[in-house]
């Protein structure tokens, strides 16, 4: 799907390999923009950035956003031991050896990025020695929350491969709820029982470190037909 403004737009993958990604109608009859894959950067997105409601609220729908559903494998979808500014409980992907996790990736054009990375907390040049308190916007994560990171290769609609994906990761502080000696995942768990979780003072523990996050700009991330 794209979303375009405040509108939620199908696609059509089946185009020609230099843009594959078949330009839409909206509903009021004008056209939309399509990204093409060479030059749009892409990220596996879950939670907020899954809500085409949540990008409009980060003002990252202007120029067109891509979300592609998506197989992630080794990897799933945790609930931190923290609400955000506006009360959900969010998610961040941690290793799990043998997991298949269907979510989605988020395609932007690079000149959003900075927007996105200031909304999960990514300081390009690595975390930041202290946490800064919540910021009164509630659009933006702390600086230091998240980090970008490398998820191996990603199926894309049944079309495509990401190879060596991004995702945004823990950042130093991040606590994820646990269930025994389980992390409290999604979707075996609902937003509603993570949120009691976190308000009951449930068990929590620090998430596993980074080992290479991504520094500086972003790099390239190829949508490649997959053979």
């Amino acid at each position: 799907m794209l979303v375009f403004d405040d509108e939620v737009v199908s696609l059509d993958l089946g185009g020609p390999p230099d843009a594959p990604l078949r330009p839409a109608v909206r509903a009021r009859g004008s056209s939309v923009p399509v990204l093409r894959p060479g030059a749009t950067r892409f990220v596996v997105a879950y939670g907020s950035n899954a809500s085409p409601l949540r990008l409009r609220d980060k003002d990252l729908t202007g120029q067109g956003a891509v979300l592609l559903p998506a197989r992630v494998r080794g990897w799933v979808a945790a609930f931190e031991a923290r609400r955000t500014g506006y009360g959900a409980v969010p998610l961040t992907l941690v290793p799990s050896p043998g997991a298949i996790t269907d979510t989605w990736v988020l395609g932007l054009p690079p000149e959003l990025l900075p927007r996105l990375d200031r909304s999960e907390g990514r300081v390009p040049g690595g975390p930041p020695v202290e946490r800064e308190p919540d910021d009164a916007d509630h659009r933006r994560a702390p600086p230091g929350t998240y980090q970008l990171g490398r998820v191996g290769d990603v199926e894309v609609a049944d079309h495509f491969l990401l190879p060596d994906a991004l995702a945004y990761l823990p950042g130093p502080w991040t606590q994820v709820q646990v269930v025994g000696d389980s992390w409290r995942t999604w979707p075996e768990h609902d937003q509603a029982a993570a949120a009691a979780h976190v308000d009951g003072g449930g068990e929590a523990r620090p998430a596993p470190p980074v080992g290479d996050p991504v520094l500086g700009d972003w790099p390239e991330t190829p949508l490649l037909p997959r053979r």
